[in-house]
């Protein structure tokens, strides 16, 4: 079983910022583009400045609680799922570089291990035929 580790090394670490960037861009732009309709909705209906401040204040509450409430859960949903896909692809490739390490050092040729579900396992397969094949020619 291994230990649960928020970010362990740098590609995890990567693949993690990478999805925080591509959550935060999006939730930025859709506040921004939320305010502009809103007060310019407003403005260009009601046209009076006073009547303006006296409507737009419910509004922007209640978008302003309605996204103080939902973005941070949303994000924290999709950073998880991020972070569960990210281990996903990140783990095979450690175990992978830990493998490849130990055969180079030991200058012994083992197959490589497959787990059930492994994202690499194309490419773990192929790297299996290519041991076989060299040691059959040793």
């Amino acid at each position: 079983m291994r230990q649960f580790f928020l970010v362990r090394n740098k590609l995890e670490r990567r693949y993690l910022i990478l999805i925080a960037l591509s959550l935060m861009l999006p939730t930025l732009i859709t506040g921004c583009c939320l305010y502009y309709v809103i007060f310019n909705l407003m403005a260009e209906q009601l046209g009076i400045p006073e009547i303006i401040a006296y409507h737009l204040l419910p509004v922007l509450r209640k978008v302003n609680m309605a996204l103080a409430i939902s973005l941070p859960v949303v994000f924290v949903i999709l950073f998880w799922i991020g972070l569960v896909l990210t281990r996903n692809l990140v783990g095979p490739i450690e175990r992978l570089e830990s493998e490849l390490r130990q055969i180079v050092s030991r200058n012994q040729i083992k197959k490589l291990k497959l787990r059930k579900r492994d994202t690499l396992k194309p490419l773990i397969e192929d790297i299996n035929i290519l041991l076989d094949k060299i040691s059959h020619n040793k």
